[in-house]
Order: structure tokens, then C-alpha cells, then sequence
């Protein structure tokens, strides 16, 4: 047998392998939202509506209102993120992750037991809780250095436009603008 022949035959036998299988192949996951070159998953929603429930002591609803609200939630953190790395914000260490979860756990659960059984009801583990309280903090870090009112102006210049409270004004506003510059598409599949 030619080489060329012995290589149409193993070519032909490669795909008479994988042809079954690519037509048995099933949807894994479905693209949900589109942030730039940035994709979020139908399961990373369904993720995120799964812990600020969990957060929020909220009964487990996954219904397209509860899941178009998640994923807003997640292009606002997206686009958090990149203003992070790109401003290169510190992030909290490893141990203040295992401080906030250590606290959060005391002031919720009296016993592991309880505390465990919660995380199963909302198909959650202590590491994905760990890490969206992490992320909370850093989040929480950014906005305090990101947004942080300068100091006030002189009385006499009666310049002074920032208000108490004026971090979650600036940052909504900074969300607002960078979300009309930044191609965001929904993807209706993944909310119905």
C-alpha cells in the first residue's frame, strides 16, 4: 500500500470514529452575554443567581427574571474586572478570603451542619462561596480607591460638588458611561 493510500485510510477511519460522536454530541453550555470579547455562560448566570440568593437567604429561583438580573450583574462585574486589571488594584489576600467566610459563617450558621446543608440547597460550594465573598471585597476595595471623593474644596470656594455617600453616585455613573462604550449583546436563548 502507497503512503498516500495509508494516509486517506487512517484519515477515513479517524472520522468514522468521531462522526458518531459528534452527532450524539449534546449542548454543554450556552452563551448568555457577550461583553466585548468577553463571553458569559448560561451556567455562570445561573451560578451567580444561585449565590446572591444564597447571600441574601432567598428561596432558589431561577426563572428568566432571576437570571436577566444575574447577568446584568455579571457585566457590571465584568466590567469592574477589566477597569481592575487594568488600574492593577490590589486584590485581598488568601487569608482575609478565609476571615470573611470564617465571619460570615459565624454570624449565619450556628452549626457547620446547618451551614453545610444551606450550600446544598442551593447547589453551592464553600469555595464558590469563599470566592464571591472575596470578589465582594475586592469590588468594595476598588470602589473605595476608585471612586474616593477628593478632598474637600476650601468654605470659600463653595466648590465643593461631592456629597456624603457620593463612591455608589460616581461608580453608577462610571458603570453607565462604560457600559454605552462597550458592545454588550444579550442573549435571548439563555433567558426564556
Amino acid at each position: 500500500m502507497s503512503a498516500d493510500a495509508a494516509g486517506t485510510s487512517a484519515c477515513a477511519t479517524v472520522l468514522a470514529v468521531l462522526l458518531p460522536l459528534a452527532a450524539t454530541a449534546a449542548v454543554i453550555d450556552r452563551v448568555a452575554v457577550v461583553i466585548g470579547a468577553t463571553v458569559i455562560t448560561e451556567s455562570e448566570v445561573i451560578h451567580e443567581v444561585r449565590l446572591t440568593q444564597f447571600l441574601n437567604n432567598q428561596p432558589l429561583d431561577l426563572s428568566p427574571t432571576q437570571r436577566r438580573a444575574a447577568a446584568e450583574r455579571l457585566v457590571d462585574q465584568q466590567l469592574i474586572r477589566n477597569e481592575m486589571q487594568a488600574g492593577a488594584y490590589a486584590q485581598p489576600s488568601a487569608a482575609e478570603a478565609d476571615t470573611i467566610l470564617r465571619n460570615f459563617r459565624q454570624e449565619r450558621y450556628p452549626s457547620q451542619a446547618q451551614y453545610q446543608a444551606a450550600l446544598d440547597r442551593y447547589g453551592l460550594t464553600e469555595e464558590d462561596l469563599k470566592q464571591h465573598l472575596l470578589w465582594q471585597a475586592a469590588v468594595m476595595r476598588f470602589t473605595s480607591l476608585r471612586f474616593q471623593a477628593p478632598p474637600a474644596a476650601p468654605a470659600e470656594s463653595g466648590a465643593n460638588r461631592y456629597q456624603a455617600g457620593g463612591e455608589p453616585d460616581q461608580m453608577d455613573a462610571w458603570l453607565k458611561e462604560t457600559r454605552a462604550q462597550t458592545r454588550i449583546q444579550f442573549k435571548k436563548e439563555a433567558f426564556q
